[in-house]
């Protein structure tokens, strides 16, 4: 059955949370030819362009899992929540699905905000926790697994290589929350390890809409680059500014989130030819294992499905990932879950091979330097295999099985 946009709008979770005792290890699943797990991400609100290609991407992978048997002997039940673009609807729903569902894996908590929220309830009832958006990098705790790509995977690969084809001077303007000022800092790390130097870092809130005063600060600025981590319906306001005042081709943008609203679908090319990012995954791949997993999901979704960013990319690895570990784990609890994660699976998908490091509870994984042209992506380079950034060795959770706060470059 094909499923419109207006299907996965709709939250599957129903009822009140049921209060349990005793150990979460005895799983309603051991009597139950089917397993839970729940997808949290904002399927409507502001952020639903994030959330709901997200959650399509889980059910694309759940809905494979099962055609090809399901999980040690069960089918997979994936319980949709709709977060509602509400930071507080995460761990809210986190507690229903483990309590009424009996989730043994939930995804989702796509913004840092909602992550933040979230990890401790899921600590509490140990239940893993599966990260599949894009971050900062730093999240390194025992029962969080990170699928999608962190700073050092994403943001410096492509600052590497704008200080070397496009220039030293580089200007960031982004939005004021906590991810892009993490984002930030690595501006500052690659700079001045590639001899180049960030002159502003300039912070906007995220109703903003006007940029006029901005882009004359750039101008002023005269910078090689401009650095973008403006997020957002509003955002958009930006490079639609940026256009009208003839900078586009004159100052080149790069981005480690444009692409991730798919911006590039509702800008015109007068307003975003040339813009280039970088991504583990990009739909525009030219491999089988990808023209099969878009062909899932045109099946599912039908012909006017969104398109498929890197961001949104997490929903399926994620899912894919947890899978192998269950599989290699023969079991859905999550200590042996966690070994397993822990034992490097190697994955082959459509985004090329993933690893997972047992260390950070990262994965190594191919970036893709891409840029945008008649709302096209085409690749510029390819960056094989970046693992996971340990931190100066503080990322460990083998020798620190406690730690919980994020952890920073240093400059």
């Amino acid at each position: 059955m094909k499923m419109s946009r207006r299907m996965f709008l709709r939250s599957s979770a129903a009822g009140s949370a049921a209060i349990v005792t005793g150990s979460f290890a005895d799983r309603a699943f051991a009597t139950s030819d089917t397993v839970a797990i729940a997808s949290l991400h904002d399927l409507s609100g502001p952020l639903n362009i994030y959330g709901v290609p997200s959650n399509l991407c889980m059910q694309v992978a759940v809905d494979e899992i099962n055609a090809a048997g399901g999980l040690l002997g069960k089918k997979v039940d994936l319980k949709a929540y709709d977060t509602q673009s509400d930071v507080n609807k995460n761990p809210q729903y986190a507690q229903k699905a483990i309590l009424s569902d009996r989730a043994v894996m939930i995804q989702g908590a796509m913004t840092g905000a909602a992550r933040e929220a979230t990890r401790p309830v899921l600590r509490r009832y140990k239940t893993p926790f599966f990260y599949g958006s894009i971050y900062e990098g730093g999240l390194c705790e025992k029962n969080s697994f990170c699928v999608n790509t962190g700073g050092n995977q994403q943001v410096v690969p492509l600052l590497e290589w704008s200080f070397q084809n496009l220039g030293k001077k580089l200007y960031y303007i982004a939005s004021d929350y906590n991810a892009p000022r993490n984002f930030g800092v690595w501006n500052h790390v690659v700079a001045k390890r590639e001899g180049g130097t960030v002159v502003a870092d300039d912070y906007y809130p995220l109703d903003v809409t006007d940029f006029t005063a901005a882009i004359t600060k750039i101008q002023a600025a005269k910078p090689d680059i401009v650095h973008s981590c403006l997020v957002g319906g509003p955002a958009m306001s930006f490079y639609r500014q940026w256009a009208a005042a003839g900078m586009l081709k004159k100052i080149p943008i790069i981005s480690i989130v444009f692409g991730c609203g798919n911006e590039h679908e509702v800008l015109s090319p007068d307003e975003s030819d040339g813009i280039t990012v970088a991504y583990n995954y990009f739909q525009e791949l030219d491999t089988p294992k990808n023209k099969e997993f878009l062909a899932k999901v045109e099946a599912l979704a039908g012909k006017e499905r969104p398109y498929i960013n890197g961001d949104a990319f997490g929903g399926y690895s994620g899912v894919m990932l947890w899978a192998e570990a269950v599989k290699r784990a023969q079991s859905f609890e999550r200590d042996a879950v966690m070994a397993a994660f822990e034992s490097k699976i190697r994955w082959d998908g459509p985004a090329g091979v993933m690893t997972t490091d047992g260390p950070t509870h990262n994965t190594t994984q191919d970036v893709h330097i891409i840029t945008v042209k008649n709302r096209v992506w085409s690749l510029i380079e390819k960056k094989e295999q970046i693992a996971p950034d340990t931190y100066q060795a503080k990322c460990n959770v083998f020798t620190n099985p406690n730690q919980t706060e994020f952890l920073m470059p240093e400059i």
